[in-house]
């Protein structure tokens, strides 16, 4: 029995320094993937704050040799390398595996949107929320294709995945004659194209407020046009405007009535759609930004972005300092103080908004009027004007200078 005692103790005094050696190791390598925790988040937070504006989808995992394996996907690479060079300073090799957006395979291609409506999801699956649309004629980034989707940017920055089908690639050559081609914008809600001009003719395809078409001819009351994907078709020439006369008009003769007429005549009624933004169906933002898109600007997505965009305009009671057409922005305050915006509308005037709220609809902000809605007034936050002040506009990626913008280093 002592024996048996006597081995136990002998082989726990063997153990003990094992057990603390090994005790000591996790916890020195707790202590480690902290502070590589720590140092990606701020990588992220200085360089890529912002998820709908950059990729820095970037984690890590230890070799066999504890060095750092870095895997994922960003497109800043300013970043990756500030993150390695933080790393290798605590002393620990780094292997880089991460994917530099875009892929090589997609640096020299553009992709323009062949659907009237295509959707934009937050993830490269169909299941997957609804992050925005891309409206017909569309040109995009494509920064890589995992799943059948594409991961792309949009003209305004705004980042997701879109069906492959969605898009119709292009090589700079193609680009550059789809470019310069003289283009249609679809003026009415809705309509078809056809297959040809003749009564019950079939249709290609369904057509969309601010969809971008070539032109191909100008007969009586069709236009010939042709989609980004080379399908030739017809279409009723009342529907559409010249692209070219259309900027023309809208940056020299549109006015403010001109903006809150369109609001009330072609979008009430339209169904709310989180990350809609054609006028199949709607959200808040997607609805300031389909309209102002009618008037040739280019609005940012978010509500919360579209508030960093535009020029402040101060708040009264009355709200004297407003002009129609300017945006409201409401939301809530964060545990800081700060704004939170999570709502915008459109202001007509004499205390009236039209926004994208169930559907698209008029509200009032004064209580003595009919229509007043007593939780947006509460949660008025701020107000923005875009008329004759925002100065970024669609009508460069439809033209010759969309080349300069997705071909910036080549000649």
């Amino acid at each position: 029995m002592k024996s048996r005692i006597l081995s136990l103790l002998i082989f726990l005094i063997i153990l003990l320094p094992a057990y603390r050696c090994r005790k000591g190791n996790n916890n020195d390598l707790t202590s480690r993937q902290k502070q590589v925790n720590n140092i990606i988040q701020n990588i992220r937070k200085k360089w890529a704050p912002d998820a709908r504006d950059h990729v820095f989808e970037i984690s890590f995992s230890y070799n066999k040799n504890n060095s750092i394996l870095l895997h994922g996907a960003t497109d800043r690479p300013e970043a990756l390398t500030a993150l390695r060079d933080s790393l290798e300073a605590l002393g620990v090799p780094v292997i880089d595996s991460v994917l530099v957006l875009p892929v090589d395979s997609f640096r020299n291609l553009v992709g323009v949107v062949r659907l009237s409506v295509a959707n934009l999801r937050t993830r490269p699956e169909h299941s997957a929320e609804l992050a925005s649309q891309m409206l017909m004629g569309m040109p995009v980034h494509i920064l890589e294709k995992r799943n059948g989707f594409f991961r792309i940017r949009t003209t305004e920055g705004y980042l997701g995945w879109t069906d492959s089908d969605a898009l119709i690639m292009m090589y700079r050559p193609a680009f550059e004659k789809w470019a310069r081609a003289p283009k249609v914008i679809m003026d009415e809600n809705y309509g078809k194209i056809y297959a040809d001009t003749l009564p019950d003719a079939p249709q290609i395809s369904d057509v969309v407020k601010n969809d971008v078409l070539i032109l191909l001819g100008q007969h009586t009351y069709f236009l010939q046009v042709q989609l980004p994907d080379g399908r030739r078709g017809f279409v009723p020439s009342n529907d559409f405007v010249l692209l070219n006369e259309w900027e023309k008009l809208n940056k020299d003769f549109a006015a403010l009535s001109d903006i809150t007429t369109e609001a009330l005549h072609d979008y009430p009624g339209i169904p709310y759609l989180w990350g809609g933004t054609s006028v199949k169906a709607l959200d808040c933002s997607g609805f300031t930004k389909n309209l102002y898109q009618s008037f040739g600007y280019l609005l940012p997505r978010d509500a919360s972005q579209q508030a960093r965009a535009v020029r402040p305009v101060p708040l009264t009671e009355r709200l004297d300092s407003l002009q129609p057409a300017d945006l409201l922005f409401f939301g809530t305050h964060r545990p800081s103080g700060s704004p939170k915006i999570t709502h915008v509308a459109l202001y007509l005037g004499a205390g009236r908004i039209i926004h994208a709220t169930g559907e698209v609809k008029v509200e009032s902000l004064f209580p003595e009027d009919s229509l007043y809605n007593d939780a947006r007034r509460k949660t008025l936050l701020g107000a923005g004007r875009v008329y004759r002040i925002y100065e970024r506009r669609i009508y460069p990626y439809y033209t010759e200078q969309a080349v300069k913008i997705f071909f910036p280093d080549q000649r």
